[in-house]
Formats: C-alpha cells, sequence, structure tokens
C-alpha cells in the first residue's frame, strides 16, 4: 500500500531569520531608526535590536531553482538598553536628523543619537503622551491640550480636549493632531473646516505622498481628509472598530480590528488572511503590497491585500501589541504583550518567486 506522507508547513519565518528578546516590562512603542528598531519600555529605558548582524542567517538563491536560507554563523548581538527617562516611555518617534525623540511620564522630551541622551524639553509634573518628528529640526510634543512645535515652525497649539495623537507628513512639514473631542490639521496650511468634532481620535495615518489624513476614534468612526479638499470624508462599510490603520504602497486604506484586516481602495478590497483571520496591530510594507497583522491566535502574519496569501512570520503565542517594518521594509519588528521584542529579515528575494505563501 502506497501511503503518502501529509505535506508539512513552512515554519515561520521568524524561526529561519529573525531573533528575539523577553523583556522584564511592558513594551510601550516601538519605531525604526534606518537600520535599527528601537523600543519604548514601561520602566523609562529604551531597548535597540538590529534584525542583521555579521554571521546573520541569510536567505539565497539555490543551485536548480528555488531559494535556501544560509544558517547563521554568529549569534545575534544583545540588545543596547539605555535609561532614558524615570517614569515609563508613552511615545516615540524616529527622528528625521536620526535617532529618535521620547516622550514620558516625567515630563520631559528626550533625544537618543548615536548612544548619547539630550533633552530638547520639559514639562515639569507633565506627561508627555506624544511626540512627533519632522523635517529640518521639526519636532512636535503634546501635555495635556497644548502642543508645543520646535524648530523653524515654532509655536504653541491649543487643542479643545487632551491630545492623543501626533503625526507629521511624509515629508516632515504638515502636522496632524488628534485630540479627545476630535482631530485637526490646522498645522497644515488648511484654511477651511481644518477641525473634525466628534470622538477621541487615537490613531493618524498619512499616505505615502502626504496628501491624504486617515483618522480613526474610539467609538469606530473612521474618517479621510484630502489635503486639497474642502471637507472630512467618513469612510463607510468598515468591517468593524478601527483599532489601527495605515496605507499600503498602492495607496489602499488599510483598516484592522480585534477580528478584522480590510483594505478600502487601492488595488484590494477584500479582507486580508484566510487560514487565521487577521487583526490588529498592523503594518504596511514601504514599497510592496504587502501587510503584516496579528492572528487570532497571537500568531504574526504577513499578508496581501485582495488574496488568499498569507505567510506565518511568527507562530502562536502572547498577542503582538506593536509592528512595524523597516524604512527600506528589509525587516520585520514585533513587541508582544508578555515583553517579548524581536526582529525578522525580510529580504525581496523572498516575494521574487511568486506569491506569498
Amino acid at each position: 500500500m502506497n501511503v503518502l506522507s501529509q505535506v508539512r508547513p513552512p515554519p515561520p519565518l521568524h524561526d529561519l531569520l529573525g531573533v528575539s528578546f523577553e523583556f522584564n516590562t511592558k513594551i510601550t512603542a516601538l519605531v525604526w531608526d534606518r537600520a535599527f528598531a528601537f523600543f519604548g519600555l514601561a520602566d523609562g529605558s529604551v531597548a535597540i535590536l538590529r534584525a542583521s548582524w555579521e554571521g546573520a542567517p541569510q536567505l539565497r538563491p539555490r543551485s536548480g531553482g528555488g531559494l535556501e536560507i544560509a544558517a547563521g554563523t554568529a549569534p545575534p548581538p544583545p540588545p543596547a538598553i539605555f535609561p532614558v527617562h524615570k517614569g515609563e516611555v508613552l511615545s516615540m518617534a524616529a527622528d528625521k536628523l536620526g535617532g529618535v525623540i521620547t516622550g514620558a511620564e516625567d515630563g520631559k522630551l528626550q533625544r537618543l543619537f548615536d548612544g548619547e541622551i539630550s533633552t530638547l524639553d520639559e514639562k515639569p509634573r507633565r506627561k508627555i503622551r506624544a511626540v512627533a518628528a519632522g523635517r529640518g529640526g521639526r519636532r512636535a510634543f503634546a501635555a495635556g491640550r497644548n502642543v508645543d512645535v520646535l524648530g523653524p515652525d515654532a509655536r504653541r497649539l491649543t487643542m479643545p480636549g487632551p491630545v492623543t495623537a501626533l503625526a507629521y507628513d511624509p515629508a516632515g512639514l504638515h502636522l496632524a493632531v488628534g485630540f479627545e473631542g476630535g482631530v485637526s490639521m490646522e498645522a497644515c496650511g488648511i484654511r477651511r473646516n481644518p477641525k473634525l468634532e466628534g470622538g477621541n481620535f487615537c490613531s493618524l495615518a498619512w499616505d505615502a505622498e502626504g496628501a491624504r489624513l486617515a483618522a480613526a476614534n474610539t467609538d469606530g468612526r473612521l474618517v479621510v481628509r484630502n489635503r486639497g479638499a474642502d471637507g472630512w470624508e467618513v469612510v463607510e462599510d468598515v468591517a468593524g472598530n478601527a483599532l489601527a490603520i495605515a496605507f499600503a504602497a498602492d495607496g489602499a486604506l488599510i483598516v484592522a480590528g480585534s477580528d478584522f484586516v480590510q483594505a478600502i481602495g487601492g488595488h484590494g478590497a477584500a479582507h486580508v488572511g484566510r487560514a487565521r483571520h487577521g487583526a490588529a496591530p498592523i503594518a504596511c510594507h514601504p514599497r510592496l503590497g504587502l501587510v503584516a497583522c496579528a492572528g487570532r491566535d497571537g500568531a504574526i502574519l504577513l499578508c496581501r491585500p485582495g488574496t488568499a496569501d498569507v505567510m506565518t512570520i511568527r507562530d502562536s503565542g502572547a498577542a503582538p501589541t506593536f509592528l512595524a517594518f523597516a524604512p527600506d521594509g528589509s525587516a520585520l519588528a514585533f513587541a508582544a504583550a508578555d515583553g517579548e521584542a524581536g526582529t525578522v529579515i525580510l529580504p525581496d528575494l523572498l516575494f521574487r518567486i511568486g506569491d506569498a505563501r
């Protein structure tokens, strides 16, 4: 009797091309600066990981076709950890001049660059809950209802309610503000209807051209504003409350909730994921039509909107809390609820042999 062996699914990419470490504290923020992934921690520290190092595993073409993974020849370096704040890191952003800026419970706006920590501003007895960095030394941070902008456009903006989110557009010139009670584009030079009131807007996302801003509030309302338009557009037919939003490389708005990931516009307009339904958090590849998301079982998945293609980045485990692609798309960083922080190498070669399966 002939017996056919069951086809085994490929191992998660993290097992082959990744590395992770566990911290004894909650991870509160994640951003990339060049080839380094920065993780903000609840104890006030910032940890830095690299996705690639001398002797890291590599993906390469195999003679006869296909790909093969060359095993690593050296262990990954341990995280570099810097005590940046006295109190939980509440927000972090990549600085256009290099390094990252951070806001925390101690009321300090700090910059970490090449191992050096410098104080940019301070609000004694206040918590800095949102930060953003733009071009030419522009930095913005919020404590309560006030947004202080440093650099060439130095000024103070006062919102109707406490500020929850800040985001510069990709050019680093236009600032959007989310607050308890609405969202504002006043800092973008818009004269007509700069504010939209109603709901607590905690999630902001710019498209790659900086022409559109998407904002989601805690009540499930999702809006988009074109900087050249006169008003705000409410996005309909969303599968549920938006917990995370981002723009894909093709301009589609990717929306994720507790049990769905959906592409609106662009080339795809379908739910992402099939075998395991996707969920927030999400991250969009900067160049390719790929979206990283969480699975309901705690896995990390890589999907292609509008198709059934799903690749497993990390197997089931503690729920992912943050996902972010490197600026060039060559790696993915993640954080999980149990304090795990990791990176996975994702070379373009991986996606040139057909669909991501």
